[in-house]
């Protein structure tokens, strides 16, 4: 009697769970997913794929973020070297399957990871996300005390160096100075301690200035989507300043929702996703004079880069796309299980749960 799978694909929160490696294989083997996905260079993956029998299908999630940093290039454990971590999962005697979501990222995996130029590396790109229903762009500029006249320009990302909320923010404070125009930064902190008031504090040093009350604040976390499609419908303009990303979720989803985006020149994933984008050589330079002109090249712009988020990246082309990454590479042998479980509304939403990470 052939055998059944329970799940179409299914990962683990490599971070969060708090289960030994052994209890999580044990999970995984009771769960029977015909695929596991993993991702990057983490070590627990790697452990928990040693505790499993040979012959799991894996689909690997990797990430590349660009030339343009100066900080590491590809996401991984404390100490982990790309290419010993290649070679020791490949060795495990599973079935190892990478993707990317841009060819950018795949010619520098290939070019950092020379193994992986053996390997068929597939291409799927980040879905959008549904709008929340409950979002309110006017309710949070309320809170804001913002009138319908004022301007608000929004940022936000890690609070790291690569990400640039730090150089706009400076920006914003020593070249705008139109009473009613805003910046808006929500930021994720990279490193204990970093509250509102000493982030507010380190700008207002920087930038050489006393109050900073024309700058909002806000510190979050991942996965907050109803505050964040909020955020983006409060919001005139989105500044990405970033110049390393794998995909550059917060430019996708406010181009995606239609915001006028200025994005940061770099040789990363944020210049390659969408055509047309409307390019900053850097923000610690940019006029006041200048920076009108670019935003109102950004507004001109805007719906038709939301059109082509739509076309190109909405959840069920991605979904589809997924599938037939996946369904290529399922072997012959259990595609009848594939396409049964494919078949299931529950399977197909735990799918869908990856497509936007």
């Amino acid at each position: 009697m052939s055998r059944q799978w329970q799940l179409l694909a299914l990962e683990f929160d490599q971070i969060r769970d708090l289960r030994t490696d052994e209890e999580i294989a044990e999970s995984l083997a009771q769960e029977n997913p015909l695929w596991l996905r993993i991702s990057n260079f983490f070590q627990r993956h790697l452990s928990v794929l040693r505790h499993l029998p040979p012959g799991q299908l894996v689909l690997w999630k990797l990430e590349h973020w660009g030339n343009s940093t100066t900080y590491d290039r590809v996401p991984t454990s404390p100490g982990t070297q790309p290419m010993s971590y290649t070679k020791e999962l490949l060795d495990l005697g599973h079935r190892i399957h990478p993707y990317t979501f841009t060819e950018r990222n795949r010619l520098l995996l290939h070019e950092d990871i020379p193994l992986l130029c053996d390997l068929d590396v597939g291409l799927v790109p980040i879905a959008q996300k549904t709008p929340a229903e409950d979002a309110s762009g006017a309710t949070l500029r309320a809170r804001l005390n913002l009138g319908p006249s004022d301007t608000l320009l929004g940022a936000g990302g890690m609070l790291h160096p690569a990400k640039g909320i730090d150089e706009i923010a400076v920006w914003f404070l020593r070249t705008v100075r139109d009473p009613g125009t805003h910046l808006f930064c929500c930021v994720i902190p990279s490193e204990p301690g970093l509250t509102e008031d000493v982030v507010r504090r380190r700008w207002e040093r920087a930038a050489g200035v006393e109050t900073s009350d024309r700058i909002h604040i806000h510190v979050g976390r991942y996965r907050q989507w109803e505050w964040m499609c909020s955020f983006y419908q409060a919001i005139d303009v989105m500044l990405v300043n970033s110049v390393s990303d794998s995909w550059g979720r917060m430019l996708s989803e406010a181009v995606g929702l239609g915001v006028p985006t200025l994005t940061r020149r770099a040789e990363c994933a944020t210049n390659d996703i969408f055509p047309d984008l409307v390019f900053v050589d850097d923000f610690e330079s940019l006029s006041r004079e200048d920076f009108r002109v670019l935003v109102d090249e950004a507004r001109d712009r805007a719906p038709r880069l939301a059109r082509y988020a739509d076309t190109h990246y909405a959840a069920p082309l991605v979904e589809e796309k997924f599938l037939e990454m996946l369904r290529a590479w399922t072997p012959p042998e259990r595609l009848p299980e594939f396409d049964r479980l494919a078949r299931q509304p529950e399977q197909r939403r735990l799918v869908r749960s990856m497509l936007d990470r």
